[in-house]
């Protein structure tokens, strides 16, 4: 009797019901979308200060003169001296086969470059044709450029027309009138060689718009 009523209550005990997943939830297109917004606005800052570092060039102070001096002295003998204000324009040496080549791999001479415009027995206008030639440098080299020429011009080692070279956006530094790194720089330097309007006008990024794909 007491086999058959504990049989009779093991076929009425409810079994356990099987385990089922919930169903995965799908993120809304709008959530998505926020936090696609959020990584990107957290990562701008790093973008920039990325972009923003200038290289260290404190190992230039060894590098022995190279094909950039060698270029310069040549192109100063051939034109007998001549001060680069006679010239049709100011960026007349880049026309030059050798002067393009240099200028495309100006990283490579950049030490070169330092080197010949720390050299107080330079002439001005090479100081200024040498800066010419480092207009592509990428924008951490730049940066540096920028710097060094700064100290170079208190120094009484370069004249206003080779810093103002620099400091005008053109080549690489064209696309970057917006990164604070280049505009602290630009600042910094720029008073007493550009006007007021001339200063507002590359600040505002409208020099960029005057000259869009050409680079100088």
């Amino acid at each position: 009797m007491c086999r058959s009523w504990l049989a009779s209550e093991a076929g009425h005990a409810k079994l356990p019901a099987p385990h089922l997943s919930a169903p995965a939830v799908k993120p809304s297109p709008i959530r998505v979308a926020l936090y696609g917004c959020i990584a990107l606005a957290l990562s701008i800052p790093l973008i920039i200060w990325t972009l923003g570092r200038p290289i260290d060039s404190s190992r230039c102070s060894d590098t022995a003169p190279g094909l950039l001096s060698e270029f310069i002295s040549q192109y100063f003998q051939e034109t007998n001296g001549a001060h680069w204000q006679e010239e049709i324009n100011s960026l007349i040496i880049l026309g030059i086969p050798e002067a393009q080549a240099l200028a495309r791999q100006s990283p490579a001479h950049y030490c070169d470059a330092l080197n010949l415009l720390e050299n107080p027995q330079r002439a001005p206008t090479e100081k200024f044709h040498t800066a010419v030639l480092m207009l592509s440098l990428p924008i951490d080299y730049y940066l540096d450029f920028m710097d060094r020429s700064h100290r170079l011009y208190q120094r009484g080692l370069i004249d206003r027309s080779v810093l103002s070279m620099v400091l005008m956006p053109r080549g690489t530094a064209l696309n970057y009138w917006w990164l604070p790194q280049w505009r602290s720089r630009f600042q910094r330097d720029a008073p007493g060689l550009f006007s007021d309007d001339q200063m507002r006008e590359i600040l505002r990024g409208e020099h960029w718009f005057d000259y869009p794909g050409r680079g100088y």
